[in-house]
């Protein structure tokens, strides 16, 4: 029997925040993704191992954890 397994990583974009950078100081386009780590089985997503939101600077390209309890607020 052969089983063929993986994982990857989806990514969706949520939307476009108008952010100061942290790293760069420039007010520029952040787009908000959120990305979800699933184990796939025949090349079928199928559960969601981890989910994390990050944010990218336009200007600079840098990537930021955010942390979701931010999100609701």
């Amino acid at each position: 029997m052969l089983l063929i397994f993986g994982w990857g990583w989806r990514v969706k974009h949520l939307r476009t925040l108008t952010l100061r950078c942290a790293r760069c100081g420039t007010t520029a386009a952040h787009p908000l993704y959120r990305r979800v780590l699933k184990v796939s089985l025949f090349f079928i997503p199928l559960i969601p191992l981890r989910t994390r939101y990050t944010i990218q600077c336009t200007a600079c390209g840098v990537q930021t954890d955010v942390d979701p309890a931010a999100l609701q607020a």
